[in-house]
């Protein structure tokens, strides 16, 4: 990425997975700039310009494009922040690999649906409501069912229904985070969740990973966060052959060319089911890439946003990327209750230490202090690892569950329950 020296990014949000964007882009000698609508944001303190315009306004940005002379803009994960960066790019004649139908399939679950119907790929059966459940849909309905806002994202207001008690209240809460005032009711799908990256060159496709998320006991599914991501995905083999096909037939025939996508899921052991899709950084396991492939999509997007171009050959990308031959997994430690203030952080020093973490998120340090509200997880520390064998996978992440916790004034551990490694291979 030398070439990209001094030419000059604006990076739409602020947010601390941003500061990834800024540190990768910094590292090729670009100049970065952040802005957003707090003035302390996670990444405007990494990057050489913080900037403060709330992200929606794209009067505002488009303007400061102008006079700073930015080659190219980029945001990271949060949908929200998709259409300002997609006008933004349009009004500036800038490079954006967002069509609008990207758009709509990542923030409508609807047309997600639908569209991936009308190619053959697999999705569980949906109830639209508008705003209300009607008497005639309660009767069809087979529990358990999964409920969540139309055009909500992040996974809030979503969640299992066992009965219809619960899915009356499982489905105003979903109204509530809708920006529309509509949510869905769709059949329930078990199985592993797993999510998996794509990227886009010039209208070919490659699978970079599937990462199978599992959860500790203590929570049903993985909501903004699984308690440990690993890759490679027991579906890889089963995906490959049944699914890839038909998913990338999908995307050249709605005209993707460029870019990222990520889709989530299910897998039983005999068969896929998808329940979101997103055209943005998916998360952070572009680092796991970098590590087990040589290559990633985040280096790939602040290429695009500044010449225009993924990468000069897709060719050199292999199409059996995803069959990691090391085990890459994301170990979240996420904080529990209401009304606690992080007294204590013990091990931290020890798990950097690790030479198999490849990289540490910090979310928040002692002092931080978090109540009742609508966040629903809420991590403090994301410990990167890559590991040769089974052994090791086991090994590691019982030395970091030993070591690492969190406490409050009392001495009580804040932490969520941690996952018992064994279960990563049953």
């Amino acid at each position: 990425m030398n070439d990209l020296k001094g030419k000059k990014l604006l990076i739409i949000g602020a947010t601390t997975t941003e500061c990834d964007i800024v540190r990768y882009a910094k590292a090729a000698g670009v100049y970065t700039i952040v802005a957003d609508y707090l003035p302390d944001s996670p990444a405007k303190k990494v990057a050489d310009k913080p900037v403060l315009i709330n992200a929606l306004d794209v009067d505002a940005l488009v303007d400061f494009c102008k006079k700073e002379k930015v080659d190219g803009v980029i945001t990271g994960f949060v949908d929200i922040l998709l259409k300002p960066y997609m006008e933004v790019c349009k009004q500036l004649g800038l490079p954006c690999y967002i069509t609008d139908k990207m758009l709509s399939m990542s923030t409508n679950k609807v047309d997600f649906k639908n569209t991936c119907d009308k190619y053959g790929v697999p999705v569980p059966q949906t109830y639209l409501m508008d705003g209300k459940i009607d008497d005639t849909t309660l009767q069809k309905i087979t529990y358990p069912v999964f409920v969540k806002p139309l055009d909500g994202s992040g996974s809030r207001g979503a969640g299992v229904c066992y009965n219809e008690k619960e899915l009356k209240e499982r489905f105003a809460d979903a109204v509530s985070y809708s920006a529309s005032g509509n949510a869905i009711i769709e059949d329930y799908i078990s199985g592993r969740e797993f999510l998996l990256d794509y990227i886009a060159v010039g209208g070919e496709f490659r699978l970079l990973s599937i990462f199978d998320r599992f959860m500790a006991s203590d929570r049903g599914s993985a909501i903004n966060y699984s308690t440990i991501s690993m890759s490679p995905s027991k579906a890889v083999d089963y995906y490959l052959e049944k699914i890839n096909p038909a998913v990338i037939n999908m995307f050249k025939s709605e005209g993707f060319t460029d870019g990222v996508l990520f889709m989530q899921g299910y897998f039983d052991g005999k068969n896929v089911k998808f329940f979101e899709m997103g055209c943005r950084l998916g998360g952070s396991y572009f680092n796991h890439e970098q590590a087990c492939l040589g290559y990633n999509a985040m280096d790939m997007i602040i290429r695009f946003a500044l010449t225009g171009k993924m990468v000069e050959d897709i060719g050199t990308i292999s199409e059996e990327s995803a069959r990691y031959k090391k085990f890459a997994l994301d170990c979240n430690y996420l904080l529990k209750g209401a009304d606690q203030t992080v007294a204590k952080i013990v091990g931290m020093d020890k798990v950097e230490a690790l030479p198999e973490c490849i990289e540490i998120q910090k979310y928040h340090d002692v002092g931080y202090h978090y109540g009742k509200d609508r966040t629903v997880d809420r991590p403090i520390m994301v410990a990167e690892i890559v590991a040769e064998n089974r052994a090791e996978v086991e090994r590691l992440v019982n030395f970091i569950n030993k070591e690492y916790d969190v406490f409050n004034e009392h001495g009580e551990s804040l932490l969520m329950e941690k996952l018992n490694p064994e279960a990563l291979f049953n």
